[in-house]
């Protein structure tokens, strides 16, 4: 093993579960490197004093949750070009030349779909929610060939200054006929909304029954959405999977190796 030691947190406001310090763990033991991570509380506002803490503190990187994956923007020196389309990021690296940013939401769903057998070519996409994560999803989904994405959001006026840099995108009125109509010829509906409880963002009812469901949202066990599309025969899962394949990403970018993915899948149980 490496004499040195990776240090990595992952930073958000809440942040009262979180398994992407036994990801990075996972990830790092299985490329042989010495590795620490922790989950760090951190509100928005105090985002650049934290980040300059751990820089200083000779950490290699973090992961950000809502509601820092834009605020992230104005602290970076560096950021990808699909981070800055998103105005999402998710993962953050300190070097020597200043910080970078990237995000890996996008691309580790598409990875995610593909476990399933799915390709974004052929899905018909609801995406329920219009933030970054949604943005990035979108984004990616639209780079592998995804040629029928909605976005559904209370106020698409708002939202889309936000989404300009994200073309082939049609929007949907959170709760209107033409949303009830796209979700009922949906292949794929994403619930990018904080919103939980058996309904979900949506009620299942209002979903085609062939669509798969997924929710960004994990917590200890699948979330009341995807159990009850899942006692009603559907096939649906949670934000886990995605934490996954992202999380995968993200070490390769802090350390420029491949990693594999079952250790990390074993690490936090998935698939579930």
């Amino acid at each position: 093993m490496s004499e040195d030691l990776v240090r990595l947190a992952v930073l958000g406001d809440p942040l009262a579960f979180s398994l992407s310090p036994e990801l990075h763990l996972a990830g790092l033991e299985a490329l042989g490197l010495r590795g620490r991570s922790e989950a760090l509380r951190t509100r928005a506002e105090d985002l650049g004093a934290r980040l300059g803490e751990l820089a200083q503190g000779g950490y290699r990187g973090v992961n950000l949750t809502a509601p820092l994956k834009e605020r992230a923007l104005a602290h970076l020196s560096r950021v990808s070009e699909a981070a800055r389309r998103a105005r999402s990021v998710n993962t953050v690296g300190f070097e020597g030349d200043g910080w970078w940013g990237d995000t890996t939401d996008g691309t580790g769903f598409v990875e995610l779909l593909s476990s399933f057998g799915r390709r974004p070519a052929r899905e018909r996409v609801v995406l329920l929610g219009a933030g970054g994560s949604s943005r990035s999803l979108a984004l990616a989904l639209g780079g592998a060939g995804s040629r029928d994405i909605r976005v559904s959001a209370r106020e698409p006026e708002r939202a889309a200054e936000a989404w300009s840099r994200i073309p082939g995108i049609e929007w949907t009125r959170w709760g209107s006929p033409e949303e009830r109509r796209a979700l009922l010829g949906a292949s794929l509906v994403v619930n990018c909304t904080p919103l939980g409880g058996p309904e979900g963002p949506a009620a299942l009812e209002r979903i085609g029954p062939r669509a798969l469901l997924v929710d960004l949202r994990y917590d200890v066990q699948p979330t009341a959405w995807v159990r009850a599309a899942r006692a009603a025969g559907r096939e649906a899962y949670d934000g886990l999977g995605l934490l996954v394949f992202q999380a995968r990403e993200s070490l390769s970018l802090w350390t420029g190796l491949a990693v594999p993915l079952d250790p990390l899948a074993r690490a936090v149980g998935w698939p579930r």
